[in-house]
């Protein structure tokens, strides 16, 4: 599709070959006034534009409408999409293209389905490598209803006793849940673990093996961790890693427009008190 300022630049191409104004626009399909059309407020819109550049190069992985509700937020006003998307374009920003996600016939819906805060919380482990080499084993945990991230611990590798003491000090923090979903490896199967649940009347919710799907909050919170922090980000050693993703959880849970929240942050639909 052709935008308004490509066919005037067309009009005055023409113009320059000698051919009358009208005779161009009648060739070229606009209106002869359009062509001594002056924006209203230019400088506004320059202004908008260097801050529609600015949040897009610190956040390369949002679109022009999570950009626009940033910039509200900022402008403590409500900027209108079709206004951002326009100087999207004219900046020529363009949001790399995620690979489709295959979807599998016939996999079983989610049967558990969270209703309230602290109903249902969901756990995974996402693995990546420093600089120096050194491994970085990351638990995620996630309450499905509000969407926020409980907590990104970063170590070498978490064992049974590691997981319970993180998960003991979260019921401290933000209260206990009803249950906790999962895959079905090792550290999430054992006793230990299963009897730490039980004595805290908390429901294991293992989804079925090879059926990633079933765990679809913190499946798609684990895309968003890769995507917007792992993968532009540089870890020396696991010490930085570790403050530069909880950073970057502090971030989600208070700063990111979430579409499943009416483009509001986590935190600040749930109200729970956050501590770092």
């Amino acid at each position: 599709m052709v935008r308004p300022d490509q066919k005037r630049a067309a009009v005055r191409m023409m113009q320059a070959h000698n051919v009358s104004q009208r005779r161009a626009c009648q060739e070229i399909g606009v209106s002869r006034s359009s062509m001594v059309y002056k924006p209203r407020q230019p400088f506004k819109d320059e202004v908008l534009a260097e801050s529609v550049k600015a949040l897009s190069e610190k956040y390369p992985r949002f679109g022009y409408r999570r950009i626009g509700v940033m910039l509200g937020w900022e402008m403590n006003e409500t900027i209108n999409a079709k206004r951002i998307y326009r100087l999207w374009t004219m900046l020529n920003l363009q949001l790399p293209k995620k690979r489709p996600r295959r979807r599998r016939p016939g996999s079983d819906p989610i049967k558990l389905q969270s209703g309230h805060i602290n109903h249902v919380w969901s756990y995974d482990f996402v693995s990546d490598r420093a600089a120096n080499g050194q491994k970085l084993k990351i638990l995620v945990v996630v309450d499905e209803y509000t969407r926020e991230c409980l907590a990104l611990e970063v170590a070498a590798s978490i064992r049974t006793h590691h997981l319970i003491d993180t998960l003991s000090r979260l019921m401290t923090l933000y209260g206990r849940p009803k249950f906790i979903r999962s895959d079905n490896g090792p550290e999430f199967t054992a006793k230990a673990v299963i009897q730490w649940l039980t004595d805290n009347d908390i429901g294991p919710a293992f989804i079925k093996p090879g059926s990633p799907w079933q765990n679809a909050y913190v499946e798609s919170f684990n895309g968003k961790f890769r995507d917007e922090c792992l993968n532009r980000e540089w870890f020396y050693n696991r010490k930085e890693a570790a403050v530069i993703i909880e950073k970057w959880r502090n971030h989600y849970n208070h700063e990111r427009p979430h579409s499943s929240l009416d483009k509001q942050p986590p935190a600040k639909v749930s109200g729970r008190k956050y501590v770092a």
